[in-house]
């Protein structure tokens, strides 16, 4: 048993940074792929992490952003 609920902490902080209310209809997937870049970096992911992500970016629909 953990002695420190920090780490979890950390992770649903970050959780909550990614899915806001205007960023509120990501997938389970997209959101999982988005925290596991945001925690470990691409440097710390494997090559068949990093080509599910990428698989995962790829299937999102295009959208037409005014930037």
């Amino acid at each position: 048993m953990p002695s420190s609920t920090a780490s979890v902490e950390r992770l649903f902080s970050l959780m909550n940074n990614l899915c806001t209310t205007n960023r509120n209809r990501l997938s389970q997937d997209t959101l999982t792929a988005l925290m596991m870049l945001c925690r470990d970096g691409c440097q710390q992911l494997s090559d068949d992490q990093t080509s599910k992500i990428v698989e995962i970016f790829k299937k999102m629909k295009e959208r037409d952003i005014a930037l």
